[in-house]
């Protein structure tokens, strides 16, 4: 009975162990929604890219990541929603091309692109209005009436998460985003014609 018992035993461990493997090693980080969406976008930058984002003192799950872009319904051609996504230091560009909804954070497929490095993006984090988390509001101004145009931004650091839709029109929205969006609406530009001499 007393081997039994131990047989039982190490076969709960190693129960245990395989449980808790998964593709990228021993054990896995936490579950939370968070980590699972960074986790995601770091797969998706291919092999070897998790130690030069993460940074050596940097836990991953507090790394701010920002998806910002500029969307219009009344258009036409591929510049209609440029939707990106900054981790850290690196830009990643939207395939998929959504027009983005109130209902639901934005579900872009992010992906490297070519002379995204010749794009200056630490202004983009840096001057991040963080008056934004501490608000209830989601949407200023009128984002995209009359077919002028938003700008959407999410913001996530592992402590903070948020969402927001902004009008492009920057008399419409408060004076301390006026410039964050100028910046935003430039930078999108400045992509884009970098893209076009690809």
């Amino acid at each position: 009975m007393k081997n039994f018992k131990l047989f039982l035993s190490a076969v709960f461990v190693v129960l245990l162990f395989n449980s808790c493997e998964n593709d990228d090693g021993l054990f896995t980080r936490s579950s939370s929604p968070d980590n699972q969406i960074l986790n995601s976008d770091i797969k998706n930058l291919g092999p070897n890219n998790e130690a030069e984002l993460n940074g050596v003192n940097e836990p991953i799950n507090i790394r701010p990541t920002l998806v910002f872009g500029r969307y219009y319904k009344r258009c036409q051609g591929n510049t209609c929603v440029e939707v990106f996504k900054l981790i850290k230091s690196r830009l990643l560009e939207d395939v998929t091309d959504i027009y983005p909804t109130s209902e639901i954070l934005y579900q872009g497929n992010f992906k490297p692109f070519k002379d995204s490095e010749k794009i200056k993006t630490t202004e983009i984090l840096s001057s991040f209005p963080l008056e934004l988390l501490e608000s209830k509001l989601i949407t200023y101004g009128t984002p995209d009436s009359g077919g002028l145009g938003g700008v959407y931004l999410e913001y996530q650091d592992g402590f903070h998460q948020g969402y927001w839709f902004l009008d492009l029109k920057v008399e419409n929205i408060p004076k301390n985003l006026r410039e964050y969006v100028t910046l935003i609406d430039k930078k999108i530009t400045e992509i884009g014609e970098i893209n076009n001499l690809n």
